[in-house]
């Protein structure tokens, strides 16, 4: 069974209680609504340590102890609706310890009366007052723990954490987490995460991201759903590493899981306001709502609006502010319902509506400098989310969970992929023009999952579970790219990708087993297996030789089986997508921990990861055929499946999996009286075939997002975090990281220049593929999006007002070491070009760049004070990021304009947020 720290009992400890101003002795009557107040309690027989842990995660409360008292002895069980002070009675029957009642705080634990001289003359303890930590509980094992109780390199951020930080975006969360970054797409309208090094840009339809995304247990499969603001949270968590065997596919880099507020037996409502420049607007609310004994009902929502920060040139299309591109206009709503009919049964459930009608990212050079538009920016993403839990605890300690959920997501979008154009260019075969155009999208998604587990009373902890997950997917995707010259991609000035049912479909058991060895040691294991299956029905890339103009309304009339078959002015299929591969895994997990005291943990861990393998664009058809009911044709079309589905690298239309596997050695230290935590982990990491994404030109000069394994990469790192009450009214919080991530055998074409790829990374020595002059070394190039080094930190502290408020300032900085966008890791273009094929140096059309392909090292620094009154309800924040208004890149468009843009971090943001809460 986990041991926990005496002085982890502050699990929700409120900071007024370290400065009360007096307390009243337990036999004295207590008026408090919130130590009279009946909770429904469910508290088994435990250490009365771990007892009073529940009591104050169950009741709100916090329970505190003194300073140099060391809890002893057995609580009897708690079960029913009782109030705080008549639990702690019970719990601490026939102890001899003593509570007190902290004004309307909390409780305080004493230890027993002192005889000096005679019965009725005793020794009242003065309860010392010292800086401490807020435990943060997680579930990261599948069980509810403490943070510092965990061995997992885990970063947690509770409720008040999240606030104080201003973290309401996966932007922000990013910049708190050690070794995880963040970046944008514009035209599918994806967010893109990287933990130590390992990701994926694939934002398509097909792709996956090595960081898995669970809501409430559910995962989120797409990088679209990904998005989705960060609002009326209860936690999160960030598990670091390779997490395969509880959390199963796409968890490669690690998993990052969300926790929503649940439903509380009390009335609470919370209100916000907050102002902005670029005209910020957002409002938040919350609404809790008990309904009767058995039933709560929660609701949250939030709008934010924000005027676009991108400036556009006189002879762009004209629009406002609020519409162009990199504006914010988001909404989101979320109703949650928690039943408990029996202490040993719950049930919860939540519905959920995100939707974006922003214009949508666009990348810039920087953000001053304008951009040209003759596509207006519209989005309109709407995603629909079904979660539902249902827990039920058999009279022999066995918890049997279900966890189910359905969600949907549709798209459209229009977005400017030329961004030089002026009005006119869409009609003008003289000029360069390119839009991206989603006319639809629909995501599909349904999870099942059933957990059997023991209770944490034993020295043998099991979890047995079932897992399955499914997904359909389609897409319309058109591309308007003409050039210069009338022309296009393979001479066609415009594609339609149709991809109407590419999905998958996942389903795993899994288990863990936990053994308490002593009361030092504990031995862990664990392992999943199961069978992924990918595929694409009926997808097929069509290549029409004019614009697809919005007076066609997208409408391709009729289509040819292929170039050589279409008539003049035909549009025609370039390449056919079906394919279906599935694959079988397993994954697993073991783990020794060392715990020498309450507050000192060591662990040890393997564990490997698996991501499957990724269906992407197929197969052309050669011939002439005189339509879809030619036999001929039919007999080709079987041909360029079977290629689609072959094992040749050259022909096959997927990528194998990638695994990975990790050693880590990690601590969790308590220091300073329980004030300060330092928590570290230094880890080894094993890739085989590691999936790399990226947009790269077909043979008939198409440019397609194409993925490849490359051969191997070692990835290694140091994690340090810290958190620091400094003192009653400071903390410090931060972290530093080390991460050496990079290829060890690695041969491709580059994907921007694959003619000469030799000006920035020598030719591939191999003789197998000796005839393909075009093919390069990446081996020893750093991982993009893996800085070497990294770190955060933030310091609070709260000055007193006199007798009438509080203000609590705030300042914040990260820093981050160069970070590359591409594998070839080019750095700067010189103006000239090394022929592969010839050897020969030639001019280099776009010129010469100082910084091509990476963000230099760079600082942020954030700033706030908040201010709360005393006997109030209200609060006043005015905070500021960015402050220096640097323009951090955090990812590149194309490696091959002659001016190169970039995906940049938000501006300076200025804002002033008023806030109200009535209880």
């Amino acid at each position: 069974m986990p041991k926990t720290s005496r002085r982890s009992l502050l699990a929700l400890l409120l900071a007024a209680c370290l400065h009360a101003y007096g307390a009243t002795d337990s036999a004295d009557p207590v008026t408090d609504d919130g130590l009279d107040q009946l909770y429904p309690l469910d508290i088994p027989s435990q250490p009365l340590d771990q007892a009073l842990l529940a009591l104050a995660r169950q009741t709100g409360l916090a329970v505190m102890i003194a300073s140099d008292l060391k809890l002893r002895g057995l609580a009897p069980a708690l079960s029913g609706e009782m109030s705080a002070q008549q639990a702690l009675e019970k719990l601490l029957m026939d102890s001899g310890y003593r509570y007190r009642a902290v004004n309307d705080q909390g409780l305080v634990v004493l230890p027993p009366r002192k005889v000096v001289a005679a019965p009725e003359h005793t020794i009242e303890p003065e309860v010392e007052l010292r800086p401490l930590l807020e435990e943060v509980e997680v579930v990261a094992s599948k069980r509810r723990t403490q943070l510092q109780d965990t061995p997992m390199a885990i970063t947690a951020f509770g409720r008040n954490q999240l606030r104080n930080l201003q973290i309401d975006s996966l932007e922000d969360l990013a910049i708190q987490v050690p070794s995880l970054q963040y970046a944008r797409n514009g035209d599918h309208t994806a967010s893109l995460l990287y933990m130590r090094g390992i990701g994926s840009d694939n934002h398509t339809e097909a792709g996956d991201s090595g960081v898995a995304i669970h809501v409430d247990g559910l995962y989120s499969s797409r990088a679209q759903g990904a998005a989705v603001l960060l609002y009326d949270l209860d936690r999160i968590e960030v598990l670091r590493g390779p997490q395969g065997s509880l959390f199963g596919r796409n968890s490669t880099g690690g998993v990052i899981n969300y926790h929503t507020a649940r439903p509380q037996q009390g009335y609470d409502t919370e209100f916000s306001v907050t102002l902005g420049n670029f005209h910020r607007q957002q409002l938040e609310a919350m609404v809790n709502l008990p309904l009767g004994e058995e039933f709560a009902l929660r609701w949250a929502g939030i709008s934010s609006r924000a005027d676009g920060y991108t400036d556009y040139t006189a002879d762009s299309v004209w629009a406002p502010r609020r519409n162009r591109y990199n504006n914010v206009d988001q909404f989101s709503q979320r109703l949650s319902v928690h039943w408990q009919p029996r202490h040993d049964l719950h049930w919860w459930a939540s519905v959920e509506r995100y939707r974006d009608r922003g214009a949508g990212g666009l990348p810039m050079v920087d953000y001053g400098i304008p951009v040209t538009i003759d596509t207006p920016g519209v989005t309109d993403l709407v995603q629909d989310t079904f979660r539902s839990r249902l827990s039920w605890r058999t009279p022999n300690g066995i918890s049997v969970t279900y966890i189910g959920g359905y969600g949907a997501l549709d798209r459209t979008q229009a977005w400017d992929g030329d961004r030089t154009g002026p009005v006119g260019s869409e009609t003008d075969p003289a000029i360069f023009h390119q839009s991206n155009r989603t006319l639809w999208s629909d995501y599909q998604s349904r999870q099942h999952e059933l957990q059997l587990k023991s209770d944490n009373s034993g020295d043998l902890r099991w979890l047995l579970a079932y897992f399955d997950f499914a997904e359909d997917n389609g897409i319309r995707f058109d591309l308007e790219h003409q050039t210069a010259d009338g022309s296009g991609w393979g001479g066609a000035p415009s594609h339609s990708f149709q991809q109407p049912e590419r999905g998958s479909h996942l389903s795993a058991v899994y288990g863990q087993l936990d053994w308490d060895v002593n009361e030092y040691w504990e031995l862990s294991t664990g392992a999943r297996s199961g069978r992924d299956h990918r595929y694409d029905r009926g997808g097929r890339n069509i290549a029409c030789p004019d614009l697809i103009r919005s007076d066609r309304d997208g409408e391709l009339g009729s289509i040819a089986v292929n170039a050589d078959s279409a008539a003049p002015g035909q549009c025609y299929v370039s390449n056919y997508n079906d394919v279906s591969q599935s694959w079988r895994s397993t994954t697993a997990m073991a783990r020794a921990t060392f715990r020498p005291a309450p507050d000192r943990l060591f662990y040890l861990l393997f564990a490997q990861g698996f991501k499957p393998g990724i269906v992407e664009d197929g197969n052309s058809l050669d011939g002439v055929y005189s339509g879809l009911d030619d036999p001929d044709y039919q007999r080709a079309l079987e041909a360029v499946i079977a290629r689609n589905n072959s094992d040749d690298e050259a022909f096959r239309a997927y990528v194998e999996p990638e695994t990975n596997a990790n050693i880590e050695l990690g601590f969790k230290l308590g220091l300073r009286d329980g004030a300060m935590t330092l928590n570290g982990a230094l880890f080894n990491t094993r890739y085989r075939d590691l999936q790399v994404s990226g947009v790269a030109e077909d043979e008939d000069g198409t440019e397609i997002v194409r993925s490849t394994n490359a051969a191997s990469a070692t990835i290694r790192g140091l994690e340090m975090e810290l958190t620091w009450a400094t003192s009653l009214n400071g903390q410090l919080n931060g972290f530093f990281s080390l991460l050496d991530a990079r290829y060890d055998r690695f041969f491709t074409v580059d994907n921007a220049y694959p003619r000469y790829g030799q000006t920035w990374n020598p030719a591939a020595d191999d003789s197998s593929r000796s005839d393909n002059p075009d093919l390069v070394d990446y081996s020893g190039n750093r991982l993009k999006q893996a800085p070497r080094s990294s770190l955060s930190l933030n310091y609070t502290h709260t000055l007193h007002l006199g007798n009438w408020a509080s203000a609590r300032p705030t300042i914040g900085v990260r820093y981050s070491d160069r970070v590359y966008f591409d594998e070839a890791n080019r750095g700067r273009r010189s103006g000239r070009l090394l022929d592969n094929r010839t050897g020969e140096w030639v001019t280099d059309p776009g010129g010469p760049v100082s910084e091509l392909d990476y963000q230099p090292a760079y600082w942020l620094w954030s700033a706030g004070v908040k201010i709360e009154p005393v006997a109030g309800n209200w609060w006043l924040n005015l905070f500021g990021e960015n402050l220096t208004n640097n323009p951090v890149r955090q990812d590149l468009q194309d490696a091959d304009s002659a001016i190169p843009e970039y995906y940049l971090a938000q501006p300076r943001t200025l804002g002033l947020e008023f806030g109200l809460r009535f209880q």
